[in-house]
């Protein structure tokens, strides 16, 4: 990935759309800066296992990055924190919160696996993988009971609409989940779905969104000196 870098605090900051430079500081009026994290590790993850609405909890790493990403968005005035209703992301976000109140939203949940939760991708169970990703390459496939990609990514754009509505302009958190962040940025980017494919964003990385009504989307991917081999 290629573009101008700004070194803050232990991240840099990688232009991705729109933009060849670091983020001005404050925002312009009218604008929305979105910080959107990923939760932090949980064991499932470092297994992994396919977690979906499967309610697991932060690892020792994963809380140890909740507290990372809460000394990388120190100093920043966030005027909302919001998380899904899953403790993982609940968890991360109440870290970075401290006394301040935080909200859960259902829809941020991550996509519903259906009969795909708890299996394992790192080759232990070579038919699940094949027939997760033969499946996952179909919006309208329910999972076996779960929930399609698309239904995902529109309750996902229900989510967003209530957000936005809220907030026209500053600065707010999201603490969702891999899939979710994926459909995020899907939404807010009008990303078709095989180009939100690429889209990977681990544990530690966190992306900024800024929407203003002048110009198109711009997005901005903050990495971690530890994956600092991306670029």
């Amino acid at each position: 990935m290629k573009g101008t870098t700004k070194t803050l605090a232990v991240m840099i900051f990688v232009p991705v759309l729109g933009c060849r430079q670091a983020p001005s500081e404050p925002p312009p009026q009218e604008t929305l800066r979105i910080y959107l994290a990923r939760h932090g590790q949980t064991d499932w993850n470092a297994e992994r296992r396919l977690q979906g609405h499967t309610d697991t909890e932060l690892n020792d790493i994963g809380r140890r990055q909740a507290a990372e990403l809460a000394a990388r968005l120190e100093g920043i005035t966030l005027d909302a924190i919001y998380s899904s209703q899953l403790r993982r992301s609940r968890d991360t976000a109440l870290v970075v919160a401290g006394e301040r109140e935080i909200e859960s939203l259902a829809e941020l949940n991550e996509q519903m696996l259906g009969e795909f939760e708890g299996a394992y991708l790192d080759g232990r169970d070579q038919q699940a993988v094949t027939d997760f990703e033969r499946r996952s390459a179909d919006p309208n496939d329910t999972m076996g009971g779960g929930e399609s990609i698309d239904q995902h990514l529109a309750r996902v754009e229900s989510a967003l609409d209530q957000i936005r509505g809220r907030h026209p302009s500053g600065q707010i958190l999201i603490v969702g989940h891999g899939g979710t962040n994926t459909q995020i940025l899907r939404a807010l980017l009008d990303l078709s779905f095989e180009e939100s494919g690429e889209i990977s964003q681990a544990n530690s990385e966190l992306y900024l969104i800024e929407l203003s009504p002048d110009r198109d989307p711009r997005l901005w991917k903050l990495i971690p000196e530890e994956n600092l081999s991306e670029l």
